[in-house]
């Protein structure tokens, strides 16, 4: 015998709408994602923060030491790697690597997935701006990393900015993309609350369908965050692109106003797309290798990548030299400069030969007998 059930068609997804638990709103958009890249768009599957230590816990520079920013150098790093400052003001700031979030002042908060912050001081006060004077930290993007943005093209695509800030002086901030030919900037202005309180900010930048983005191993976007600015950068709006070099849209505060002002942030993440996701935890390995491609110190005994040793070539007396071709632990983004040279028995550097962005080889001279080795020197491509 036969037997034959029939159940009436059903919905699934009017289904599964009556659920006691939601899908949230990323879950709706998932559900309603027509082809796989727009479903691994939601959800930021692959490498996505184009942002190289947003975690700010690479420091090779400074370690967890202060740094005074030099005045008005265009940009100077000496807090955690890959973020440089520029301070152009009658007053001065310091940075350093700081343990802020995962500390007394992060207890209670989805900040605490980060153990480190970028921080910045204000040593020094400058009351009144002039119209060229700013104070803003940055990071320079390579623009082999911006390419799936398709900015300058018809198919730009949005970014989504986020990150994590605390300060004490609270009011509105700006953050800004701009390209390297300074003729394509986009401002976002944040509002920092006065409970001095981690608080997660997300900002999303429209596409940029025109002007000139660099998609080679030179500046893609230069990612600014102020503190301070006169009137000369001070023309952005909110949410829009404009033609020209601005760090501001005039509503930012000054944070240079008392040696008490205290500036920290962490967990920055640039992504493609209108959404936020969560923020991709790369290893400590990873991320310092992402580093050491613009900057990296050999340290004898604690960071020994290649061959350091001084071997002797030529004749005796003032006439012999040694070299050392050093391997770099990562191929660099170009060939590097090279400073803060030392060895270990006395002598002068005559110069340094490039070989690409594998190695670099360093002549000394004026030697006496036996073995010399390089014990520190940097090497610094930064863009």
């Amino acid at each position: 015998m036969t037997v034959r059930v029939s159940k009436p068609a059903f919905n699934l997804r009017e289904k599964l709408s009556e659920l006691d638990k939601s899908s949230g709103v990323k879950g709706n958009e998932l559900l309603r994602s027509e082809t796989t890249q727009e479903a691994r768009d939601l959800i930021g599957a692959g490498r996505k923060n184009m942002v190289m230590n947003g975690q700010m816990f690479i420091n090779q520079r400074n370690g967890g030491s202060s740094y005074t920013i030099p005045h008005g150098t265009g940009g100077s790093y000496g807090g955690p790697d890959r973020w440089a400052v520029n301070e152009a003001t009658d007053g001065s700031v310091s940075v350093n690597m700081d343990g802020d979030p995962y500390h007394s002042n992060g207890y209670g908060s989805e900040v605490q997935e980060f153990v480190k912050a970028f921080q910045i001081a204000c040593s020094g006060t400058s009351g009144a701006l002039s119209s060229t004077h700013n104070v803003h930290f940055f990071q320079n993007i390579e623009g082999y990393n911006i390419v799936p943005l398709g900015w300058g093209t018809p198919g730009a695509k949005s970014a989504t900015l986020s990150f994590w800030v605390r300060t004490n002086v609270y009011g509105t901030y700006c953050v800004g993309l701009e390209n390297n030919n300074t003729d394509r900037c986009c401002i976002r202005e944040y509002e920092v609350r006065p409970e001095n309180n981690w608080q997660k900010v997300i900002l999303t930048f429209p596409p940029c369908p025109d002007g000139t983005w660099n998609t080679t191993n030179g500046t893609g976007i230069r990612l600014r965050f102020a503190l301070a600015s006169g009137s000369q950068y001070d023309d952005g709006i909110d949410g829009q692109w404009v033609n020209s070099d601005e760090l501001t849209t005039g509503n930012q505060v000054n944070f240079m106003s008392s040696t008490n002002n205290r500036f920290f942030i962490t967990g920055v993440q640039l992504e493609v797309g209108e959404n936020a996701t969560n923020f991709e935890h790369r290893s400590y390995g990873d991320e310092l290798a992402l580093c050491q491609r613009y900057f990296w110190r050999l340290v004898q005994g604690a960071n020994n990548p290649g061959a350091q040793w001084l071997y002797m070539i030529g004749d005796a007396g003032n006439l012999q030299y040694r070299r050392a071709t050093v391997n770099h632990p990562v191929p660099m983004r170009g060939s590097p400069s090279v400073t803060n040279i030392s060895v270990s028995n006395s002598g002068s550097t005559v110069g340094v030969q490039f070989n690409g962005t594998h190695t670099t080889t360093i002549y000394v001279n004026g030697m006496g007998n036996g073995i010399t080795e390089v014990t520190y020197a940097d090497f610094d491509v930064e863009l």
